[in-house]
């Protein structure tokens, strides 16, 4: 009886350990497959769409007015809402973009919009210009009671632009520019009458290692960055006080849910063209 007993004990473990590795398995491909499914986007966002760049018949003045594009901003992109449109000539490469979303706009004003340009596998890590970037320095407080006019909070966004940020460029050191800067780059934003914030960005096509008369194909990368923490949690205060974050009211308080994350995330496309030739 006690040998039975035994046998009987070693099938059971032997059963039961066959049930905890079934289990396990079972697990194992559910996170795999989960993981998956969320790293699915990422890689979508990779694929780039064909566009057609277009010939400045002028140079285009970066002043955030779209006078200089006769036929405004015909291209759109779902994932950022943005409307945009892509021109060069001899000089530069010039972009202009105008944000649909007044949810995105927050994001827009606490990171701003990174746009890169790379010439075909030539370069991991291409030059990018990144615009706007707002002043965080505190400025007055404001009596949280009085609500300002739309066109005050817009010219107080406005006017803590005070430079561009650059990365990639082999003749310049990454960090912030001048917005009057003596490489050639420009970049510029205003509001339109409908209160949808419009950007101009120009790069001289030097400065790419690019040339008018270039036929290689050039990916960019035009990407909502969204809020920016150097620990990639709450802006804290030093007396552990929430901070406010950069919105056209000049400073809101998010909640710690959903809506935060979502001024977090990263929002990005990609396009591909050839340079624009001369008529």
């Amino acid at each position: 009886m006690k040998s039975l007993h035994l046998v009987l004990n070693h099938s059971t473990y032997k059963s039961l350990k066959l049930q905890t590795m079934i289990k396990l398995k079972s697990v194992v491909l559910t996170i795999a497959y989960v993981a998956l499914m969320n790293l699915a986007p990422a890689f979508s966002q990779k694929k780039a769409d064909m566009i057609t760049t277009k010939w400045a018949e002028k140079p285009v003045l970066a002043d955030g007015q779209l006078n200089d594009w006769r036929d405004s901003l015909t291209l759109y992109n779902e994932a950022t809402k943005l409307y945009y449109n892509l021109a060069n000539d001899e000089k530069n490469i010039y972009l202009a973009i105008r944000s649909s979303s007044k949810e995105d706009l927050t994001k827009i004003l606490a990171g701003g919009i990174s746009f890169s340009a790379n010439i075909e596998s030539k370069k991991k890590d291409p030059a990018t210009v990144i615009f706007p970037v707002l002043d965080r320095t505190p400025g007055k407080s404001r009596n949280v009671k009085e609500q300002p006019e739309i066109e005050e909070m817009q010219k107080k966004v406005l006017s803590r632009i005070k430079d561009i940020k650059v990365s990639g460029f082999k003749e310049i050191i990454d960090g912030g520019i001048s917005l009057e800067n003596t490489y050639g780059i420009r970049a510029s934003a205003a509001f339109d009458k409908n209160n949808n914030l419009v950007q101009e960005i120009i790069i001289p096509l030097s400065l790419l290692n690019l040339s008018s008369s270039s036929t290689e194909l050039v990916t960019y990368n035009i990407k909502i960055n969204g809020l920016q923490t150097p620990s990639g949690g709450m802006p804290q205060r030093q007396d552990n006080q929430r901070q406010p974050i950069g919105g056209i009211y000049g400073g809101q308080y998010p909640q710690r849910n959903t809506q935060y994350n979502k001024l977090l995330a990263k929002t990005e496309f990609y396009i591909k063209s050839r340079l624009a030739a001369k008529p």
